[in-house]
């Protein structure tokens, strides 16, 4: 089976005040950035944040394509308020699309999210993805651009279950979060990733309580020696 090496999602959960360096590093051209998601405070927060308008013009100005992240609370927060928070997003920092976290898998949520989806294009994302972390019922990709079917550590990944639909979706429409990731094991983590069709990824080498607080530069290292495996010289 042939495959391709996968774009990256970045959740940028790491403040520009204290990790600006590892902001400027997403802004370096020749990356296969897909996305970064910006998160100010569990959400927009009740203000603007400047430490984020520097380095999301920079970003912009890259072609880097941004979500807000915003939090559904597994179906529980009204949807007037995730729209709100997509809005606000949008007016401070002018991004163009929304990272639905905490979402629900299950067919009876499938309609709520409908309306999650709906009320974020509704107020000016034009790019959703939606984070249940697991395989959610096959309904929840259909609903956005990009769906995370799966966030978690890297031992959890080794025996990850992947039901059949997932390969009659296209790749580009999938996405893995691994976290924990042994420093010589990105390389066949990334090849796993995409032998199992997502066609979006990060990979860290982060734990505890917010894994997501740098960007590997082992997974620079081990996106560039895919790219030439696949695309060699």
């Amino acid at each position: 089976m042939t495959v391709s090496t996968p774009d990256l999602l970045v959740p940028a959960y790491f403040h520009p005040a204290v990790a600006g360096e590892q902001w400027e590093r997403l802004a370096d051209p020749g990356q296969r950035l897909r996305l970064v998601v910006v998160n100010v405070n569990s959400g927009p927060g009740d203000v603007v944040d400047p430490s984020y308008l520097g380095v999301v013009t920079a970003l912009r100005t890259a072609r880097v394509r941004l979500a807000g992240y915003v939090d559904s609370d597994y179906g529980r927060r009204p949807v007037a308020d995730v729209a709100a928070d997509v809005a606000a997003y949008l007016q401070r920092y002018q991004v163009s699309g929304v990272f639905l976290d905490q979402v629900s898998a299950g067919l009876a949520d499938l309609d709520l999210y409908a309306q999650y989806v709906l009320a974020a294009r509704s107020s000016g994302a034009s790019f959703v993805v939606l984070n249940p972390g697991t395989h959610p019922h096959p309904g929840y990709v259909d609903l956005a651009n990009l769906t995370v079917t799966f966030e978690g550590s890297w031992a959890a990944y080794q025996a990850l279950a992947v039901p059949d639909w997932v390969h009659d979706r296209p790749a580009r429409r999938l996405c893995h979060l691994i976290h924990s990731v042994p420093p010589d094991a990105f390389d066949a983590t990334l090849d796993l990733a995409a032998r199992r069709n997502a066609g979006t990824v990060f990979i860290s080498d982060g734990r505890g309580a917010n894994p997501w607080d740098h960007y590997p530069a082992a997974l620079t290292v081990a996106m560039a020696r895919s790219a030439a495996s696949v695309y060699p010289p």
